[in-house]
């Protein structure tokens, strides 16, 4: 019962994920494509940097964020414009350092945000 109701909420938090899913970009296990492609995946997956992030006694400053996303792009527009094809590791290592520059983000702005509010 549990294990059905914890799939179904699964498969529901997936498919808010704004993914083409196109099976040859996606991860397979026992010959089926995982729901999201590699990409997607993986700048999912450096989400996991937030609280690592946030138990740092420093914070790492919002441009590292943003030079982060600079690997993803020139790799997802160099693949768009038919100028090479992509493979799944490649993707695989641009959506970790997207999704760790997310996180910088995340983490940037919530500091400076409590930090804003705490001034009186």
């Amino acid at each position: 019962m549990l294990g059905s109701w914890a799939l179904t909420y699964l498969k529901r938090m997936i498919d808010i994920v704004p993914c083409h899913r196109r099976p040859d970009r996606c991860f397979h296990v026992n010959g089926k494509p995982l729901p999201i492609c590699a990409r997607c995946m993986s700048m999912l997956l450096g989400f996991f940097f937030v609280p690592v992030l946030f138990i740092l006694p420093f914070v790492i400053p919002w441009w590292i964020g943003v030079g982060a996303q600079v690997p993803m792009l020139i790799d997802g527009f160099t693949q768009k414009f038919g100028w090479r094809e992509s493979t799944n590791g490649l993707r695989l290592f641009t959506g970790l350092i997207s999704g760790f520059g997310l996180s910088v983000f995340v983490v940037f702005y919530s500091t400076w945000l409590v930090h804003l509010f705490a001034m009186k």
